[in-house]
């Protein structure tokens, strides 16, 4: 049975939108303020974006979000959306969605370790500005829960899993091996972190860190064994190394293509992963074959096949969400008869 839990969510993932606009999406959505939301009456928001997804999980009455919902999104992405209109769910298929999102079922990158770290970062920039109502921070504490039991019960989630590490994982199997090899990370925040602990821990040749804040590079190397490169060396450096991984949180190309040519050409050959949305990394118009540049569309095409191959943890991981998922909605149905009694009452 449906209860009617006052939540709508919409939005777009890897699956649904092309890249560039879901790049779109998530910079208009990015400078929206959830505070226009609750001016129009809306209970509560609560918006998630992430490096595959552009989400608004908004609680308040479901007729009127439900009219809204994807006419607000598309005025706010600015984005054509040609190729996909969002996926809209309510009640009781939105927080089964939440709670797939947390277990990493929704993942590019299956079982995705670093989703609950996004879905916790959205959270907590709600309730700061006081944007989440009831329903929802219920709602968003089954999705924890639901993503800790699907980590510590079942090995979706085994090896530390995540869009950076496979990232690794690719260059690793191109370049043969990386001992002896040189790589390059730029950024310093959560993918260029956890990309630059894999890297050591398959032990690259060389590891190299560039990121604008100088401090925080020189942290990163320090836990690593990296090198720290200048900011403004970046382009300079990279007919040295053998890959680079891209992983900042800037809104236009850190590097350009003409730099990647020249460096592919010089070296001969250059694989290039951009973690980033949107793109850091500024793809020639045309391609050249001693140049590799792997984006997050890529990267999950490389990935294809993975639930199949993990099918038992997948199945055991739905079953959690179906757990979790029925102790929500028993809540809200509690919450809504008991709202219905006092105002009888009354």
């Amino acid at each position: 049975m449906t209860v009617n839990s006052g939540i709508v969510m919409a939005g777009w993932d890897h699956r649904t939108l092309p890249l560039s606009e879901l790049e779109e999406a998530k910079r208009a959505v990015e400078g929206a303020s959830p505070a226009s939301l609750l001016a129009l009456g809306v209970h509560g928001a609560v918006s998630v974006l992430t490096c595959h997804r552009v989400e608004l999980y908004l609680e308040g009455p479901v007729e009127e979000l439900r009219i809204s919902m994807p006419h607000l999104l598309s005025t706010w992405s600015g984005a054509r959306l040609k190729d996909g209109p969002p996926l809209v769910a309510e009640d009781e298929g939105a927080g089964r969605h939440l709670l797939r999102v947390a277990a990493g079922l929704e993942a590019a990158v299956l079982g995705d370790g670093n989703v609950m770290g996004q879905l916790r970062s959205a959270y907590r920039e709600a309730c700061e500005g006081c944007h989440a109502g009831p329903i929802l921070h219920r709602l968003f504490h089954t999705a924890f829960r639901t993503g800790k039991r699907v980590r510590t019960e079942t090995g979706l989630g085994r090896g530390g899993r995540s869009v950076a590490g496979e990232a690794v994982v690719v260059i690793h199997r191109a370049l043969g091996n990386l001992a002896g090899r040189r790589v390059l990370v730029l950024g310093a925040g959560e993918m260029a972190r956890v990309a630059a602990e894999r890297l050591a821990g398959r032990g690259v040749g060389r590891l190299l860190i560039s990121n604008r804040s100088l401090d925080r590079a020189q942290e990163l190397a320090e836990s690593t064994g990296g090198e720290v490169v200048p900011w403004s060396w970046r382009a300079k450096i990279l007919p040295t190394v053998d890959a680079v991984i891209v992983g900042t949180g800037a809104q236009h190309a850190v590097l350009r293509a003409e730099e990647l040519e020249e460096a592919a050409s010089s070296k001969g050959r250059l694989i290039a992963v951009d973690l980033s949305l949107p793109r850091n990394l500024e793809a020639p118009v045309k391609g050249i074959p001693e140049l590799e540049i792997i984006d997050l569309q890529g990267l999950g095409i490389l990935l294809e096949g993975e639930r199949e191959r993990r099918r038992g943890a997948v199945k055991r991981a739905e079953e959690i969400v179906e757990e979790e998922l029925k102790k929500w909605l028993s809540w809200t149905g509690e919450r809504s008869n008991s709202l219905c009694r006092r105002r009888v009452a009354g």
